[in-house]
């Protein structure tokens, strides 16, 4: 497992991606964040948090943002211009 201090960055950038695209396969979000090097793990912890749903489908898991999601991002979006 990979130590992260904080992983807003990475939930937030994640979240983002699904409320504009919608439920996504995790290899689409990994492409798209190539920056962050995900891997499956990190989808399952954002799992284990109610942020995101994980669904096996075919050979790869879809992501799809929860309710929890949607109020972690919008929390995270208006704290985001105080903190700059």
């Amino acid at each position: 497992m990979r130590a992260v201090d904080d992983p807003t960055p990475i939930y937030t950038a994640v979240l983002q991606k699904l409320q504009i695209w919608g439920p996504l396969p995790e290899s689409d979000i990994t492409r798209m964040l190539n920056t962050f090097q995900l891997v499956t793990n990190d989808y399952r912890e954002m799992e284990e948090s109610g942020y995101i749903l994980l669904t096996f489908s075919g050979d790869e898991y879809i992501l799809e943002m929860t309710d929890l999601g949607r109020i972690f991002l919008e929390r995270e979006e208006q704290r985001a211009p105080k903190d700059r």
